[in-house]
């Protein structure tokens, strides 16, 4: 964007921040909207981000309640309204996405029933139209992982190509499968971080919780270093030592978090 439009604050670019923004991004996405002003970005300004080798699931929780916060900040009406439609959409494109895989598993664990009790399908009413959109399913979900490996691939390449001279990203670090996976946890967990942040209109963000009334900041409390000590999913120790292990893994970090729930890159412009 040009810096005058933050000099003279033309259409509002810094009272908007000012006075109760929280998402500088969406606040100034939602004014270049209103007045039909255009924004890019550049190729240099993709570079890579990867994942720490130390992630907990407060952790990821903590960063994918800051993703749904956002829409609950709002400048206009319309941004409002904007927001809201993304609130629904999104709530209903996550679960619309890992509902298919719920009715597979129900289909698989029907037709395994039935083989392991030693019934045929004629002396049943399961039909094999169940079997068959598994199979569908499969194909499209397999059809999936493929395109994004090869948007991946391409994302992988540019980052190469504008950091000559950092260490060459490669595809060969991918585990395809718990790639899967986290596609299902971050839809399922979508909606409920999403109502979360509706109703609860206050988000941590590194030990300092910020309140929204009518989508602006109206209270801002510290809590002098009591808070998370990450702001995302990297770190300063992006993998450790190369080729060290990671101290934890995500899923048996979530399964441990679960347990206790249950018990009481630089560029001149």
């Amino acid at each position: 964007m040009h810096a005058d439009d933050f000099r003279r604050d033309n259409y509002g670019v810094v009272s908007g921040l000012r006075d109760g923004g929280y998402s500088d991004d969406m606040t100034l996405a939602a004014i270049a909207g209103a007045h039909k002003r255009l924004i890019t970005s550049p190729p240099v300004a993709v570079f890579p981000h990867p994942l720490a080798s130390d992630l907990s699931f407060s952790r990821y929780w903590n960063y994918l309640r800051k993703q749904t916060f956002v829409l609950e900040s709002y400048i206009s009406r319309v941004n409002w309204l904007m927001n809201r439609g993304l609130f629904s959409f999104h709530c209903y494109l996550s679960w619309g996405f890992v509902a298919p895989y719920f009715m597979a598993a129900v289909h698989i664990a029907a037709a395994l029933q039935i083989y392991i009790k030693g019934y045929s399908y004629e002396e049943t009413t399961c039909t094999t139209s169940g079997l068959l959109l598994v199979s569908c399913l499969a194909i499209c979900t397999l059809t999936e992982l493929l395109s994004m490996w090869n948007l991946t691939r391409i994302e992988v390449q540019l980052c190469n190509m504008l950091s000559p001279e950092a260490p060459k990203l490669s595809l060969d670090y991918y585990n395809w499968s718990l790639i899967f996976v986290a596609l299902l946890v971050d839809n399922f967990l979508y909606p409920i971080s999403a109502f979360r942040s509706h109703f609860s209109q206050s988000i941590n963000w590194s030990g300092i919780r910020y309140h929204l009334k009518n989508g602006k900041i109206n209270k801002i409390e510290r809590n002098r270093g009591r808070g998370p000590k990450f702001t995302d999913l990297g770190g300063k120790h992006l993998y450790g030592k190369k080729g060290a292990p990671p101290k934890a893994s995500f899923l048996s970090s979530l399964a441990r978090s679960l347990c206790q729930w249950h018990q009481p890159k630089k560029y001149e412009v």
